[in-house]
């Protein structure tokens, strides 16, 4: 994931934008070690960014653990030393909890998927919390997971509400060829919540269909239909890691999610020392 400068220095300056009060009263100027710790088991993330801004703040990175790693609890994430160490604590220390709890759960989820369904893959949704987009997608790829979507301009998914300011089902039905040629190169997903609509679709040929909150006996029938005729299925909706088996044991290709998103935060440590 690429960060720029903007990123980085904004991530500074949210949280010292000008100086640092404790510091100054304490005068203290002596450079220092910072080293960060996991208290639970997880899935490395964020570790690049971290770097950033350690060489942002003109730290010396000591120690630096590879990204996507999973680790036990009490193992380092991170080390490094300079004069700004207690700039980067809290701004470090927050990226952590946020990002690390993210990995971790989608690693678990992908994992629940894959013993039952190997070829499935666990997808993220744009419903991202508000200014995390980078380190959050960052956080599920490093979990074993992929975004289903990042923005709205590089796929085509076709919901009710897009269809009711087109002028309805049947005239998208009526039109469908017409459109697949114009998107000459993309794939067409179609949201889809019943049986009957699925036959539809796959009878117009789209390349995917997505069923949202569809229960797991509607959702088996969909996806022997639509295998038949080479079109993908995904199931989303509600999927977390406490059901996330039951779908993949359904056949589906991929399953859509929300949920690492808001996972439970991680703990890290954090441990200063003089030099």
């Amino acid at each position: 994931m690429y960060f720029t400068y903007e990123d980085i220095d904004k991530l500074i300056t949210e949280d010292m934008p000008l100086f640092d009060l404790t510091k100054e009263l304490l005068e203290i100027n002596t450079n220092g070690k910072i080293s960060f710790f996991t208290r639970k088991d997880t899935v490395v993330t964020a570790n690049d960014l971290i770097e950033q801004l350690s060489n942002r703040l003109n730290l010396k990175v000591t120690y630096k653990e590879k990204n996507k790693k999973f680790l036990k609890a009490g193992s380092k994430l991170f080390e490094c030393e300079g004069e700004n160490v207690l700039i980067l604590w809290k701004i470090a220390q927050n990226i952590y909890e946020y990002a690390l709890s993210v990995s971790t759960y989608t690693r678990e989820m992908v994992q629940k998927a894959k013993e039952v369904n190997p070829n499935i893959e666990i997808l993220t949704t744009r419903k991202i919390i508000p200014f995390t987009k980078k380190i959050a997608l960052n956080a599920i790829m490093d979990g074993g997971a992929y975004p289903h979507r990042v923005t709205t301009t590089e796929t085509i998914l076709v919901f009710d509400n897009y269809i009711n300011l087109y002028g309805g089902w049947d005239k998208f039905f009526r039109d469908f060829e017409k459109l697949k040629h114009r998107a000459v190169e993309k794939k067409w997903v179609v949201e889809c919540e019943s049986i009957d609509r699925a036959e539809k679709l796959i009878e117009i040929g789209v390349d995917m269909i997505q069923l949202d909150k569809v229960d797991i006996e509607v959702t088996k029938k969909i996806v022997e239909m639509a295998h038949k005729k080479n079109i993908k299925v995904l199931s989303a909706g509600g999927i977390n890691k406490e059901n996330v088996v039951e779908y993949a044991k359904t056949g589906v290709d991929g399953i859509v999610t929300t949920a690492p998103y808001f996972a439970k935060g991680a703990d890290v440590k954090v441990v200063i020392n003089s030099l």
